[in-house]
């Protein structure tokens, strides 16, 4: 018996304790299901539920219809737009069958039957690993930390400092340039030399006095540089870390997406965080990209199927899986096929099959 079977047989043996028998003991399917053709609701969700051309595929797929030759059962897909609409149809009775991979929970056994549980899985997050600070960002920081003020101030000293140089210098020195925008243009480029390195080629200002006030612009100059360097430093580190995502804890703060219907919009909700709703993983994988959310949480499987197969894009999953839980078929409230179904799931664990099935799909994947 494999790791991952040894679980799903405690709960079939809590399953069938419990399960009214709708079938006979060689599994063969019940009376209520004979000649019927059976509505197999789908929408996609890559690995577990693909299109290619006109043919479904996909880990669901695949054993779903195992499933359906054991039992021998007629049926045909009826595709929805995304996973809300075929839980909303699965609840009304209009499917006979969820093919997709749903997480079985207690609220969810309010509204609908569940087949034994083939799948153990959770949630992950996903984020833009080349996300970096942008400037919006750091002005930003710079801004609502005060320092915006306190350089506008810098900023008017040297600007003071270059009309008095212009002044002085047109006074006792007779090379500096006469007209206006020479003479300030070469002030301001020497106040700014003596302001960032202490050293100017300009001819300094006669007397003690110039001494002195080159004296104390250094000094600011030197202030200034080590102000504005350390101002800078300190809200690129906060943005930063503010920016780390490396779990669920540290969503708080952040725009999330996460698909409509599923898991994971029920724990963003209930967690309080800003998350957005979205039809497909590719759709919110966009969103990403573009900045307009800052993580991804969804199935853990699904994130990491599609970071695999897509090499080319600057995405990973971060932080360990968290709210595990089961994935089954869901089926409407009272359904004949569930022990049927049910009984013919764990032949095909006993056999081996899902565990293999689960490796030629995901692998190492846990």
């Amino acid at each position: 018996m494999t790791r991952s079977f040894f679980p799903l047989f405690a709960f079939a043996v809590l399953f069938f304790m419990g399960a009214p028998a709708s079938s006979g003991e060689d599994g063969t399917q019940s009376p209520a299901l004979a000649g019927k053709v059976l509505r197999v609701g789908v929408t996609l969700d890559e690995p577990f539920v693909m299109k290619k051309g006109e043919v479904y595929e996909g880990y669901c797929i695949d054993l779903w219809q195992a499933l359906a030759a054991d039992l021998g059962l007629k049926f045909q897909y009826v595709p929805y737009a995304n996973f809300a609409e075929l839980m909303k149809a699965t609840e009304k009775g209009e499917v006979d069958v969820n093919a997709n991979p749903v997480f079985v929970t207690s609220d969810r056994l309010k509204h609908m039957d569940f087949a034994l549980p083939f799948l153990q899985g959770g949630m992950q997050i996903m984020i833009d690993e080349n996300r970096t600070a942008s400037f919006l960002k750091l002005w930003n920081g710079l801004r609502n930390s005060g320092h915006l003020k306190i350089f506008a101030i810098g900023i008017a000293v040297i600007l003071m400092g270059t009309l008095l140089v212009t002044l002085g210098e047109r006074r006792w020195n007779e090379e500096f340039p006469k007209d206006w925008t020479n003479g300030l243009a070469e002030s301001f480029y020497h106040v700014m030399s003596v302001a960032m390195t202490g050293k100017s080629n300009h001819k300094q200002l006669p007397g003690p006095l110039g001494k002195v006030m080159a004296g104390i612009w250094i000094a600011f100059g030197v202030a200034v540089v080590a102000y504005i360097t350390s101002s800078i430093t300190s809200v690129m580190t906060v943005n930063k870390l503010h920016s780390i995502i490396n779990g669920p804890q540290d969503l708080p703060g952040h725009k999330v997406a996460a698909l409509r219907g599923s898991l994971a919009e029920i724990y963003c909700r209930n967690s309080g965080l800003d998350y957005e709703n979205f039809s497909s993983i590719p759709e919110a994988v966009k969103a990403l990209l573009v900045h307009e959310v800052d993580a991804i949480v969804s199935d853990a499987m699904a994130l990491q199927w599609y970071d695999n197969s897509h090499p080319e894009l600057p995405i990973t999953e971060v932080g360990p899986i968290f709210e595990k839980k089961y994935y089954s078929f869901a089926l409407p409230i009272g359904s004949p096929l569930r022990h049927d179904l049910s009984t013919a799931l764990l032949k095909r664990h006993e056999s081996g099959y899902c565990e293999s099935l689960r490796q030629q799909y995901f692998g190492n994947i846990q």
